[in-house]
């Protein structure tokens, strides 16, 4: 794939459950919309009842009205939110009245094109006596699938840099940048050429959101917070998450920097379960035994991670241990190509942009910890919690076993002093479910230093996988939102007892079997031994059996 299919698949592919409700609606208004076109073509007016025939406008008293409200004045229309820019009930009255309204309303209506746009925009300024530009936009989106729903300007024109600047799409020409409605144009033609997706309604939808969810991961990148904590109840699908971000981040930055390289994510992604006995000796350093009986210095798997991604830090640092990795561009390192050549891991890094970022040009590294909340993560983590806060050579520390290191156990020797560092590049992921340990259990100091991440059941999610497993047991996952929003209300369960929809996923049931019998085999295989344990001691068997009710089992 291409790095825009990459990206694509990142942030729609894997999200369209989430996008679903958003879909629909804008789905719906496109179609309100080309429905009111057909219907003025054949020669209704704007204001007409008639005009709104098979729209969801049409059993309004005045459908005209409604559809304006809709168009200009609501905080969201289906399409795109109106942000901050608001028209208050007397100016968009003064607006719908005024001389000329209509018909450059049925213009872009009819013929939503740069012309049709820009007389639209210079009536509002005119009329309204001021620019809301975010409204103007809106109004277009609403009329053609060929521009975004990114309807403010400036957002706008920050994805369009970014895809220019890491080459996800061409460098449009002065023309085609000329304005908002020209840019968008450009953008929605190279998406679709280099997706290359079937040319349907809900692709082209799709890719009119791709480009404000790339927004929104520009806003929230990965790599603001580098240690993240993904929590929920059982089954919700955390690990799995976490095992699919930590690829398509490197696939990310494969297809962007290490095209080149030998390097997979085999090489790059790691995987520990905490529990109770983990130590500090298992996850960065400790003394075991070796085949001679005698016991050595053994690095950890947290350790030995960080050994492999932080290789380039190291490297500059012992050129220079003052240089702050953070600022250095290509350029800037290029003058010490001559000291890193005979290193193979150095030769991509060379070949790259001499403006670019040298963090940026590093390969991602990450360790995903699956339960973390099992282990006494204060005597698992130690003096780590400085290091991952302080990142980089700069953030370095002397471990508890540091005089005990070598050459080949060493990060790094400064000042004839082993020390240890968390690289630039590393990331943490990390799973817990919060039926097993309440998420205040973390210390305030270990917490701030993750984001967290709620992982939810979803009932969506599950919906669709039937429909496309065997749309007969649709209703399954009807019984799982019934089940956990009573386990939600019970004050002896709560939330944290919910039931994930991997619990639903795959069922090895013969698919002759209707939806009760499977709901019966699903209960009797996972669910009630499950739900006996969190209750048991509680001397509620009545709740069970009302649970059982709730999903369906009589």
């Amino acid at each position: 794939m291409s790095k825009l299919e990459i990206l694509y698949k990142l942030l729609i592919t894997n999200q369209k459950h989430h996008l679903k409700g958003w879909l629909t609606a804008y789905l719906n208004f496109i179609k309100d919309v080309e429905n009111i076109k057909e219907n003025l073509i054949k020669g209704t007016s704007i204001r007409e009842k008639e005009t709104y025939a098979n729209t969801r406008f049409a059993t309004a008293n005045n459908p005209f009205d409604a559809f304006i409200r809709q168009l200009l004045y609501e905080k969201s229309n289906g399409i795109a939110s109106r942000g901050q820019s608001v028209i208050s009930k007397d100016k968009l009255e003064a607006l719908k009245n005024a001389a000329g309204f209509e018909e450059v309303l049925i213009a872009i209506i009819k013929e939503p094109k740069l012309e049709s746009y820009e007389e639209f925009k210079r009536f509002w300024e005119e009329t309204k006596g001021g620019k809301n530009p975010v409204l103007v936009n809106r109004a277009l989106a609403a009329c053609t699938l060929n521009v975004t729903s990114t309807v403010d300007e400036s957002k706008f024109n920050q994805v369009l840099s970014w895809l220019i600047t890491h080459g996800y799409i061409d460098k449009p020409s002065d023309g085609e940048r000329q304005n908002w409605f020209t840019s968008n144009q450009f953008v929605i033609q190279q998406f679709r050429n280099k997706l290359q997706l079937e040319d349907t309604p809900e692709n082209r939808v799709f890719i009119s959101q791709f480009y404000w969810n790339i927004y929104v991961y520009m806003s929230n990148p990965f790599s603001l917070k580098k240690q993240v904590v993904k929590y929920g109840a059982p089954g919700t699908g955390k690990t799995y998450k976490a095992k699919e971000t930590s690829n398509l981040q490197f696939d990310i930055w494969k297809s962007e920097y290490g095209e080149h390289t030998d390097i997979e994510a085999t090489d790059v992604i790691d995987i520990v379960q905490f529990h109770p006995s983990y130590s500090y000796e298992d996850f960065l350093e400790g003394l075991r035994p070796n085949l001679d009986g005698k016991l050595t210095l053994a690095n950890g798997v947290f350790k030995n991670i960080c050994k492999s991604a932080g290789k380039w830090e190291v490297d500059v640092a012992n050129i220079d241990a003052t240089i702050d990795l953070k600022r250095l561009t290509i350029g800037d390192i290029t003058k010490y190509k001559e000291q890193l050549s005979g290193k193979d891991y150095w030769t991509y890094i060379f070949e790259q942009d001499s403006a670019k970022k040298l963090v940026d040009c590093l390969p991602p590294y990450f360790l995903i910890i699956d339960e973390i909340n099992r282990a006494d993560l204060s005597r698992v983590f130690g003096e780590l919690m400085y290091c991952l806060e302080y990142r980089g050579v700069n953030g370095r520390i002397k471990t508890q076993y540091a005089h005990l290191n070598t050459a080949e156990t060493s990060m790094i020797e400064i000042g004839g002093a082993h020390q240890f560092f968390v690289p630039h590049n590393f990331y943490i992921l990390a799973t817990m479910n919060t039926v097993d340990r309440s998420v205040e259990s973390f210390d305030f100091a270990l917490r701030r230093r993750f984001k967290w991440e709620e992982v939810s059941p979803d009932i969506s999610l599950l919906r669709n996988h039937l429909q496309e497993y065997n749309n007969n047991w649709t209703s399954l996952a009807d019984n799982l939102e019934r089940l956990n929003n009573a386990i939600e209300k019970e004050i002896l369960l709560g939330k944290d007892y919910c039931i994930g929809h991997a619990y639903l996923w795959e069922l090895p049931y013969d698919k002759s079997l209707t939806a009760l019998e499977v709901s019966k085999l699903v209960w009797d295989d996972s669910l009630s031994s499950l739900l006996e344990e969190y209750l048991r001691g509680t001397g509620r068997s009545d709740l069970f059996n009302s649970l059982a009710k709730s999903f369906g089992i009589s």
